[in-house]
């Protein structure tokens, strides 16, 4: 399954005064590059964990026919949110899907009433929060004390540690989808 992410919102998920009281730095000359390790330590999190901390746009390509049941790869998805699904003809002709249902939350599915023949195609909008202030404090933390190990190990100074602060490993640990 290969799947693409449009942010809708793309406000940093911690805000850059918190970032620079956590790393302890009070002068404007690294704002742009903390700014960027917090976006990139906010894109990792949410890979890791399948998750979209703000309101994101995904669109999600299955590899084969899907079976009656598609799990999604990015949650949280709201009940009420609007779903599109298509089918995916050989010829690369795409005819909307009418006869599924969505499965809601944190491990959302599409459920098909009928098995396609074709691969399928979903567009939806996930979001573990409305605003960044909404982030539980846990995710908030984490992605502070991870720009922080950036900031202190720029350039590969000490390499041979792992490459998540231990708080963030934790955190990403208990957001990540379990798997048998």
């Amino acid at each position: 399954m290969i799947y693409t992410r449009t942010p809708i919102d793309t406000s940093l998920p911690v805000t850059l005064a918190e970032v620079k009281a956590h790393t302890r730095l009070d002068s404007a000359f690294e704002d742009s590059l903390l700014g960027n390790f917090i976006r990139a330590v906010a894109l990792e999190i949410e890979d890791l964990c399948g998750l979209a901390l703000l309101a994101t746009t995904i669109v999600t390509t299955s590899d084969a026919c899907p079976g009656v049941a598609l799990e999604l790869p990015v949650g949280p998805v709201a009940s009420n949110a609007a779903v599109t699904v298509v089918a995916l003809a050989e010829d690369g002709t795409a005819a909307a899907v009418t006869a599924y249902w969505l499965e809601a939350g944190r491990y959302p599915v599409v459920h098909l009433t009928d098995t396609p023949d074709h691969r399928i195609r979903v567009t939806y909008v996930a979001a573990l929060a409305s605003t960044a202030a909404a982030l539980p404090a846990d995710l908030r933390h984490a992605i502070a004390d991870q720009v922080c190990r950036f900031d202190w190990q720029r350039g590969g100074v000490d390499d041979r540690g792992p490459a998540q602060s231990a708080h963030t490993a934790r955190v990403v640990a208990r957001y990540r989808r379990p798997r048998l």
